[in-house]
């Protein structure tokens, strides 16, 4: 399998945890409560020195984050410029309102062939709200509660939808969201947690392809500040691998 990143990171990630298992083929990164910081208030007034950061335990619950560190070893960072766009600070996560927040990834990604992507987070809404994506083209999105829009290169897109089944909304429990394509180019959705307590669940169809690259710039937004996420957000897992149950188990319980 093959991942092509265009330009350079800004950032450096500092001192690096041990990543998550499985350890091969992690691409990208965002771990609660680490990497995280900021550099102004919530009126966006300029803090004076030091930065607020995570790791140090300054961070103001409501500041805004301008930046947050990935944990994978590539250098790479989520930053937002615009004070208006970034998430808010909250008890370790990214809080994403009913504005334009969102983060862009420093380095793009596109994946190219098999890849698992892991988004942890509560819901404060889900009509048209953006997980991952890189543009119009490309994006993981919730539609409803029951739900889910995949489009990667401009093809057609993949319906993951539940006849019964549901996505809570109520900014207390968190879901694991979970992306996949396989080596066949074969598509698939899980979910797990949640107050419905679902176990590595299947959401809707299954088999669904789509072979063209996957470009990843922006996380929580469709891209840019278009279908913004609303929750708050833990952790967000990328690899370049096609995960196995075992393998999405041990990540499950890593960030749980």
């Amino acid at each position: 399998m093959k991942v092509i990143r265009l330009g350079q990171s800004l950032m450096n990630s500092g001192d690096i945890p041990p990543p998550p298992p499985p350890t091969a083929d992690l691409e990208f990164y965002l771990r609660k409560n680490q990497g995280m910081e900021g550099n102004l208030e919530a009126d966006c007034v300029t803090v004076p020195s030091p930065l607020y950061s995570s790791d140090d335990s300054n961070f103001p619950t409501n500041a805004p984050i301008s930046l947050w560190k990935d944990f994978a070893g590539t250098g790479n960072s989520a930053i937002q410029t615009t004070c208006a766009n970034r998430p808010l600070y909250r008890a370790g996560k990214a809080h994403f309102d009913s504005g334009s927040p969102n983060l862009e990834i420093s380095s793009q990604i596109d994946l190219t062939g098999e890849f698992t992507m892991y988004f942890k987070a509560n819901l404060d809404g889900t009509s048209n709200k953006g997980f991952i994506g890189g543009s119009s083209s490309n994006f993981w999105r919730i539609s409803n509660n029951k739900q889910f829009r995949v489009r990667i290169g401009n093809t057609a897109n993949s319906e993951f939808i539940e006849a019964t089944d549901t996505i809570t909304i109520n900014g207390k429990y968190d879901y694991i969201f979970v992306l996949q394509r396989n080596t066949d180019s074969q598509l698939s959705m899980h979910v797990q947690g949640g107050t419905e307590g679902y176990n590595d669940k299947v959401w809707g169809a299954t088999g669904q392809e789509d072979s063209d690259t996957m470009e990843i710039k922006s996380i929580g937004a469709s891209y840019g500040t278009t279908q913004t996420f609303a929750g708050e957000l833990s952790d967000v897992l990328i690899y370049s691998a096609d995960h196995s149950a075992a393998e999405r188990l041990q990540v499950y319980n890593y960030i749980s």
